[in-house]
């Protein structure tokens, strides 16, 4: 009888652990991802190689409303526009060297500088749009008191979650007269669930639940619902069609959302950030289109010039 009863909870506790691991799987892995989302491995800046268009690069530091140190370049504008640009996540403000050289070649004065916790500026938690808000109203403050640059033509251009900042920024701070979002996401929560809900709740929640103990405030990171108060200023949103970061169907919602004027190019072949390698020409000439119409600026150079 022993061990009959013996063989009996067996029967019923083995199931029973392996529905429970199988359970937690996904709570523990979410745990895991998210602390990879608010600490990636820093990748080192490295400095462009000396060419024309970037001759004149300075070495640049200032700080945000909430005290982090910030570090970037600033190339000096020769037609008194500047436009800030805004890496993506888990990189630097070399990810974005060939924008940087597109809108020089134009005589635009350029920011690139690392958000927190990247590249060479202070802090140590990414929190997704949530706190970086304050960086980049930190750079525009810094481009905005150059005595090269007008204040009333700023532009601001952003990657990925660089690109969700920026339209962040944008529908709150007048001062951007056209911002360009490349590989956006319209809401925090939906690119989690995007990207990481491949079980639904049971697998996403987690991510989210790691980032809200974190102190992100993932409700606020929705830039989907502030579209419209860019109230006139032009929007250019970029995407790839084989993005599987930023699937085509957010960046539609996105621009379902904003207001006129807008305007969205659907990379054909690109992934997430693949715009300038797929089509390196057309990308550089939608640029220089997009902010030389919003802030008054006619172009210098070809595009091809610009993309070498």
């Amino acid at each position: 009888m022993k061990t009959r009863t013996h063989f009996h909870r067996l029967a019923v506790l083995v199931p029973l652990g392996v529905l429970l691991a199988a359970a937690g799987y996904p709570v523990v892995n979410g745990y895991r991802i998210g602390q990879g989302l608010l600490h990636p491995r820093p990748i080192p800046v490295q400095r462009p190689v000396a060419e024309p268009l970037l001759a004149g690069l300075e070495d640049v530091s200032f700080t945000s409303a909430d005290g982090v140190a910030l570090r970037g370049w600033y190339l000096p504008s020769r037609n008194r526009a500047a436009v800030v640009l805004v890496h993506g996540f888990a990189d630097n403000r070399a990810q974005l060297l060939f924008e940087a050289r597109t809108l020089a070649a134009a005589g635009y004065g350029v920011l690139l500088f690392d958000l927190r916790a990247h590249g060479e500026s202070g802090g140590s938690t990414v929190t997704w749009g949530d706190l970086e808000r304050h960086d980049v109203t930190a750079a525009l403050d810094f481009v905005s008191r150059r005595p090269d640059v007008d204040p009333r033509r700023l532009g601001l251009f952003g990657f990925s979650m660089g690109g969700t900042t920026s339209l962040l920024v944008a529908s709150e701070d007048a001062r951007v007269k056209a911002v360009a979002a490349a590989g956006a996401y319209p809401a925090l929560e939906a690119d989690i669930y995007s990207g990481y809900g491949r079980w639904g709740a049971l697998s996403a929640e987690p991510v989210l639940w790691t980032l809200r103990r974190a102190g992100v405030a993932v409700d606020a990171v929705r830039p989907i619902d502030g579209m419209c108060r860019l109230r006139g200023r032009p929007l250019l949103l970029v995407n790839g069609d084989v993005d599987p970061d930023a699937p085509a169907k957010l960046q539609a919602s996105l621009f379902q959302a904003a207001c006129e004027p807008k305007s969205l190019w659907v990379v054909h072949g690109a992934g997430h950030g693949q715009y300038a390698r797929v089509a390196p020409e057309e990308y550089a000439r939608r640029l220089l289109h997009h902010f030389g119409t919003a802030l008054g600026v006619l172009p210098q150079v070809s595009s091809e010039a610009a993309a070498q």
